[in-house]
């Protein structure tokens, strides 16, 4: 008999997935959660006057579309965001802004989605100002792509198998096995990733994974316009400052943090060179 207590709460795992939809991808409408999360309009709707009532989601009467409210600032009183890490990333992404021009974030890997946990934009620079606590799908941005891709290759087919049963419209991908190991070997022989207005409709993007020891700690990404910034500028203008920032970082945090696996080699990954 199974114990009572290790059974999850269906209804709690839902409104979780709602928070975290609107906390993704908001301000957003009902039909967008429920596209989303893929949750019956009705249930989706009763879970979002719920965190509303209850303050952890406003509403906006004009726009008719939900954003996260200030109780839910309350849940991250007790986390630490990797400080160390953004303390350390933080002067070199400020310089790697002056530098692209374009802004960046830091993203580390959690729950089987990329998480922002600092990050150089400014707000209005673009349409969609991502903050920290920010989560980004794996599979239609240029961060899940790079950070996937060098994941050893038994924990992301188990991440790929979680993701191809995802109700994630932005997570399809996983679904089309061809493509997704083109997008590996791709990722792994430039040794950046790059998305194309997949999951931002405006915006390109482009990503380098920081490693440590054979862990991918952080990722590094930039996000242009897309009517501002070709591919080919991307990869020609803005993908070497991306490495230069790569190099910087995972030089800083050589001598600061252990490896988690101490005595293992770095893995061998893409050269770093810009090709087509």
């Amino acid at each position: 008999m199974p114990d009572a207590a290790k059974i999850p709460v269906n209804a709690l795992l839902r409104g979780l997935l709602v928070l975290e939809a609107v906390n993704a991808y908001g301000p957003v409408g009902l039909s967008d959660v429920r596209d989303i999360t893929g949750l019956p309009k009705a249930t989706a709707l009763r879970l979002l006057e719920s965190l509303r009532q209850v303050g952890y989601l406003s509403f906006d009467e004009t726009a008719r579309t939900y954003t996260v409210g200030l109780r839910a600032l309350a849940l991250s009183n007790n986390i630490s965001h990797q400080n160390d890490l953004v303390e350390t990333a933080r002067p070199i992404m400020d310089r790697l802004r002056l530098k692209l021009g374009w802004p960046s974030d830091l993203a580390i890997f959690q729950l089987d989605k990329m998480v922002i946990v600092d990050t150089n934009r400014k707000p209005g620079m673009l349409s969609s100002n991502r903050s920290i606590g920010s989560r980004v799908p794996m599979m239609a941005s240029a961060t899940g792509r790079v950070y996937l891709a060098n994941m050893p290759p038994a924990e992301r087919a188990e991440l790929l198998g979680r993701l191809r049963s995802s109700s994630d419209p932005f997570e399809k991908l996983a679904r089309n096995a061809k493509a997704v190991d083109r997008l590996v070997k791709t990722t792994l022989e430039r040794g950046y990733a790059i998305s194309d207005q997949e999951f931002l409709k405006t915006n390109r993007g482009a990503a380098v994974a920081v490693e440590h020891g054979d862990e991918v700690v952080c990722v590094i990404n930039l996000i242009a316009i897309a009517s501002l910034a070709t591919l080919e500028d991307i990869e020609r203008r803005y993908i070497p400052m991306l490495f230069e920032a790569k190099a910087e970082l995972e030089e800083q945090i050589r001598g600061a943090f252990p490896p988690r696996h101490a005595n293992a080699a770095p893995a061998k990954r893409g050269i770093g060179k810009v090709d087509r």
